[in-house]
């Protein structure tokens, strides 16, 4: 079959323009400078959006392209303005050739692929062939932990203590931060209470959970419960294994709709409430409102620690599924030595990313790295240089790296197969000696099966997006934002928005109760839903819905774009009879309270009356007293959050990292969540050395290190742009920073991460080749996305080569601008924005602002353009810019004039 014509392409797609404009018949072409064009015959694209033209031309002579076809490769031959960029870009053409010819060359005809789903958390896939995940696509999910953050084990503040042994923090057990509710009652109780009076909605299902680990136990009532608010009547219970010691368990129970609780609120209670003696942990309660399908799935289809990863413990506020990723292991699932996965004794070092030594002085002294694996697998470990008293022993790990089970009873564990049993999900890895003297340990493998296969490197392939936030309806999951490739790209369809309420809205105050205040806001957009709304508060307690009859503090409601919010006394220092100012109110939603700074005492609230002055604290540390109204936010300060439905979705591309490629054969897969992509980060010294660190955020060493999260684990640090060299290390509460002694103050530093606060993790569908001409299909779909990638770079580059974007320096006559800005651009003043006057008609010769001289036409210049009272009336008006720079209306024109697109020529 005959092969179709592959032109050669150029590299880096330099441009030039067209030195004359040109009609859609023209079949030679004027440029600029011919010579960044290849040789003929070849292809050339003119313009840089999806309005440009293929054309092909056989030859060129000087700057002109001779004998050219327009339109070619099925774009649309159109006139083009002079300075229209033209360049040898890869085009429909190009690829489709390219794929035609390895189609042909292939004898392959057959095109399939295999659909998969990838469920959160860590699994293993069998592809049939080596190939790339394509067709991704995820929906949103979000979680509000209704208890606020009061099960995070890192606090006592709000609980009420009972028993006659006191509830203590501990770190001694904990499955996240720093410590975790220890009870350790001895002949007695030990247990802790909280009452919520914002009411479960009887139409929902509810689902709490948490973890409990029994250190030592006799008897006693261990107890996480739900009972009636301001009583100990038991409505829901968890049931806790008490013979179940040294290991942490995951407890969960069900809340169906019509729920039995009784009076406005209920009661959370956790620890041993009968008298007995033991030492109980527990840490990550929470509870949530859960979809019927959730609820119905859990404890039949997902149980055990699948429930977990669906209800992840999350940080109090609004959590959507935040920094996917998809990760799949290399098929050696051990890391290089040179990795801080490993652990090395002090006789023992790295000679190389898979060469290490052990001078062992005695027996037992150990290289150690705990790996994932998944329950249920079989794995094989081999290892080059071991001898008849050196090699691999080691242990399986639950899921928070504790509680080893023996392997083998301490014998070798090295070239055989090792079957994970239920209830684990780490092997560590011990290489070790059981005499004195010198080991080698070499090119050591852990991968899936039961044979060995010839060693090679880790190598790991992932696509993450960072940045991105996806969310769904907070009750029953439905109307989800949707991620998912689009043509090579990726693109996010979304249907919610989550902002931070912060104190430079536009707050008024609407209605006085007794006991608290609403206070109301028009959101920045319009396009929210009534009563689709979740609000969090400043410590991440959710406020209630109301329906717009409020009957306490701590309700809203979203009406017609208007956000109303109650606000108790208590929170906000307003006394009952005191209207707060709307910068008062923008206070209050910077993190401060009112107080009657006459008394002294910061609960004292203000009421306006004589002999009362004016004073605010910190509404997180009740200090910090100021005299006069704050404008600055308190360190540590979170502000309130807001969740709502858009009446429009709306459609934005965003940028991946990476791409994911699958193994034949068994992979094992990962599906997170927390990936934070090149975040700016500025090093601090270590006082005492000359030591750097990153995302160390601790004052004794180095300083705050500026990661806006903290790291469970740090994927890369960047200099200038490009990977570096870094150490990686943790610390006991289980965050990662990075540090190196070869810093450049002259470099500007970031750094990719997963963060250690948990979000919800969905299961991610797409597809993979099955057959050889998919993979060529696959193949050439690749290579098209990544030409379309420089393509798009090199115009963006091109639009980076004209001036910057100029904000005037005032509008005049009563206008406001609205992203307003011009600049010089290829011999052209160009603008965007638009801008809006106070009455409704403009009449004829006003102002709107002045160009600076550099940027003046030489003769007055008339521009075309639209205007309009409300966006379904516009009308065609025109502006006129003279040669003093005034830019004026021509006409009498409406409210809203357009500048975007408009421009003149310099000369």
């Amino acid at each position: 079959m005959a092969q179709q014509t592959m032109y050669p392409a150029i590299a880096n797609s330099p441009g030039t323009e067209l030195s004359a404009a040109i009609t859609a018949a023209v079949t030679t072409i004027p440029v600029v400078t011919g010579s960044v064009l290849p040789e003929g015959p070849n292809i050339i694209t003119i313009g840089v959006d999806e309005t440009s033209e293929t054309v092909l031309y056989t030859s060129k002579s000087g700057n002109s392209l001779i004998g050219c076809t327009r339109g070619f490769g099925g774009t649309t031959a159109k006139g083009w303005a002079v300075a229209s960029r033209v360049a040898r870009y890869y085009t429909a053409y190009d690829h489709d050739a390219f794929r035609k010819n390895l189609t042909d060359l292939s004898g392959v005809t057959n095109e399939s692929t295999t659909d998969i789903v990838l469920s959160a958390g860590q699994q293993i896939l069998n592809a049939t062939k080596n190939a790339r995940l394509q067709g991704l696509k995820v929906q949103g999910r979000t979680l509000i932990d209704l208890l606020g953050g009061a099960g995070s084990g890192e606090s006592l503040t709000g609980w009420t203590q009972n028993g006659a042994t006191a509830t203590t923090l501990s770190s001694t057990q904990k499955r996240s931060g720093s410590t975790a509710f220890k009870f350790s009652p001895s002949a007695g109780a030990s247990y802790i209470t909280k009452d919520f009076t914002s009411p479960l909605d009887a139409s929902k299902y509810y689902v709490m959970a948490g973890w409990v680990f029994i250190e030592s136990y006799v008897d006693g009532s261990l107890n996480l419960a739900l009972r009636d608010v301001g009583t100990m009547t038991t409505r829901y219970n968890m049931s806790i294994n008490v013979s179940l010691l040294g290991q942490w368990q995951f407890v969960y129970f069900k809340i169906p709709t019509n729920n039995t609780l009784l009076g406005t609120g209920y009661r959370l209670t956790a620890g041993s409430t009968g008298s007995g003696t033991n030492v109980t942990y527990m840490d990550e309660i929470r509870l949530y409102a859960v979809s019927a399908a959730d609820y119905a799935a859990i404890g039949t289809i997902i149980t055990g620690e699948a429930i977990d990863r669906l209800l992840p413990y999350v940080p109090p506020g609004i959590n959507g599924v935040d920094g996917l990723y998809v990760r799949r292991y290399g098929r050696n699932l051990l890391p290089p030595f040179t990795d801080k996965a490993w652990s090395f004794n002090p006789n023992a070092k790295a000679n190389g990313p898979y060469q290490s030594v052990l001078t062992a002085t005695a027996e037992w002294q150990a290289i150690s790295c705990a790996v994932p694996v998944i329950p249920g697998k079989t794995y094989y470990l081999s290892i080059e240089g071991i001898t008849a008293n050196s090699g691999a022993v080691g242990s399986y790990l639950d899921s928070n790296k504790k509680n080893d089970l023996a392997v083998l009873s301490g014998g070798w564990i090295q070239n055989q197969p090792l079957t994970v049993p239920e209830g684990y999900y780490y092997i560590l890895i011990n290489l070790a000696s059981n005499q004195i003297g010198t080991y080698n340990f070499n090119n050591p493998q852990l991968e899936l099966g039961s044979v060995a296969t010839p060693f090679q490197p880790r190598e790991d392939s992932l696509i993450a997006f960072g940045g991105v936030e996806l969310h769904a309806n907070p009750t029953d999951g439905n109307e989800p934002d949707i991620l998912c490739e689009v043509n090579g790209r990726y693109e996010v369809t979304r249907l919610w928005r989550k902002s931070n309420l912060v104190g430079d809205w536009s707050w008024l105050f609407d209605t006085n109760y007794t006991g608290f205040k609403r206070v109301r806001v028009i959101l920045p957009t319009s396009s929210g839903i009534n009563a689709s709304e979740r609000v969090t508060k400043y410590n991440g307690y959710p406020l209630y819905p109301s329906a717009g009859v409020y009957s306490a503090a701590d309700q809203s409601t979203l009406y017609n774009g208007v956000l109303y919010i109650t606000i108790a006394n208590t929170d906000s220092g307003w006394g009952d009879s005191y209207t707060p100012t709307p910068d008062e109110i923008k206070a209050y939603f910077n993190g401060w309270r009112m107080y009657n700074g006459a008394s002294g005492v910061a609960t004292n609230p203000y009421n306006g009356t004589a002999g009362q002055t004016k004073g605010w604290v910190e509404i997180l540390s009740a200090g910090n007293p100021v005299g006069v109204l704050p404008t600055t936010i308190p360190s540590g300060w979170t502000p309130y959050q807001l969740l709502y439905r858009l009446a429009t979705p709306t459609t934005e591309t965003v940028q991946e990292d990476g791409a994911l490629s699958l193994l034949e054969g068994d992979n094992f897969i990962e599906v997170g969540s927390g990936y934070i992509s090149r975040e700016p980060a500025r090093p601090k010294k270590n006082a005492l050395s000359d030591v750097y660190y990153i995302g160390l955020n601790d004052a004794g060493n180095g300083g705050d290190s500026n990661l806006k999260k903290r790291a469970s684990e740090i994927k890369q640090v960047f200099k200038n742009g490009l990977p570096d060299f870094w150490n990686i290390d943790k610390l006991a509460d289980g965050t990662c920073y990075a540090w190196t002694d070869n810093y450049d103050t002259a470099a500007t530093y970031s750094v990719s991460y997963i963060k250690l606060d948990k979000s919800p993790v969905p299961s991610v569908s797409g597809a993979y080749a099955a057959t050889e001409k998919m993979q060529i299909h696959d193949l050439t779909d690749a290579v098209t996305e990544i030409s379309s990638t420089v393509s798009v770079l090199a115009a963006k580059k091109a639009e980076k080569d004209a001036g910057p974007w100029i904000t005037p320096s005032a509008v005049l006559s009563g206008f406001t601008a609205f992203d307003l800005a011009y600049r010089v651009n290829k011999g052209f003043i160009e603008f965007r924005g638009y801008v809006y006057y106070n009455i409704t008609d403009v009449p004829a010769g006003t102002k709107i602002f002045n160009l600076p001289t550099q940027f003046r036409p030489v003769r007055i210049t008339r521009m075309l353009t639209s205007s309009w009272t409300s966006k379904v009336d516009p009308t065609s008006s025109a502006v006129s810019v003279g040669v003093n720079g005034d830019i004026t209306t021509e006409v009498n024109v409406k409210q809203n004039i357009i500048f975007d697109g408009l421009r003149f020529p310099l000369d």
